[in-house]
């Protein structure tokens, strides 16, 4: 399976429109409630927009280079890079995000952990799954990450105690047919097309991706990747 300049652009709308949302979500939080903040309160507010400004602009950055290194007929550029460390600078965006809704993460990928992979795909694939799984816990939620290496292939997991879905709805994730179609999606997914577009760059690198779920008992997603042994 080839990397496509089009799957490119797609990973690179889909990942900056969940910073951007939130940057508008947190400037009309200040807005609307102006008078009930303290001015230490609205320096906070501020400062979240201003980092994470910051990050998305970083996140163009490094996805419009990896674009440019990508046409019609090229392969993923497989290199050996710590997972874990991969793991904690993407989460200081979405620890961000999840400190809005009151959202623990609790990060048990130890670093050290090598795969032989694409860094862009694995990172696009880990910012996807985490902004599913922030949404779709309510306030006070919690999000575990884990990672196991066994064999040839690390498997990474990123659960959640939010919503959850029932078994149809998560055949519905998967199902590449039109939005129409896809109505039963819970909300936190969207269209499903983050999910299939992750779904596509594991099984690229050679991995499996797959859920678990129960409606109102939260979500544990799965995937694996090459490992450097």
């Amino acid at each position: 399976m080839k990397v496509t300049t089009n799957k490119i652009i797609s990973i690179i709308a889909h990942d900056l429109k969940d910073p951007l949302t939130s940057i508008t979500g947190i400037a009309d939080i200040l807005m609307n409630n102006w008078d009930d903040f303290t001015a230490e309160e609205k320096m906070d507010i501020l400062q979240d927009i201003r980092d994470t400004s910051d990050t998305t602009l970083r996140l163009l950055s490094d996805l419009l280079d990896w674009s440019k290194k990508v046409n019609d007929i090229s392969e993923p550029e497989n290199r050996i890079f710590d997972a874990g460390k991969e793991v904690v600078a993407i989460l200081e965006s979405g620890i961000r995000k999840a400190k809005w809704k009151n959202t623990e993460i609790d990060n048990q990928v130890p670093s050290g952990i090598k795969l032989k992979a694409d860094v862009n795909m694995f990172a696009a694939v880990f910012r996807n799954l985490l902004a599913n799984a922030i949404k779709s816990c309510t306030r006070g939620g919690r999000i575990v990450i884990s990672a196991d290496c066994t064999g040839n292939f690390c498997k990474f997991c990123i659960a959640d105690n939010g919503v959850g879905m029932t078994k149809n709805q998560i055949d519905a994730l998967f199902a590449r047919r039109s939005s129409d179609g896809r109505k039963s999606l819970p909300s936190n997914y969207g269209n499903g097309f983050g999910l299939i577009l992750c779904k596509d760059f594991v099984e690229i690198q050679g991995g499996e991706l797959w859920v678990e779920s129960e409606e109102g008992k939260g979500t544990r997603v799965y995937f694996t990747f090459p490992g450097a042994f």
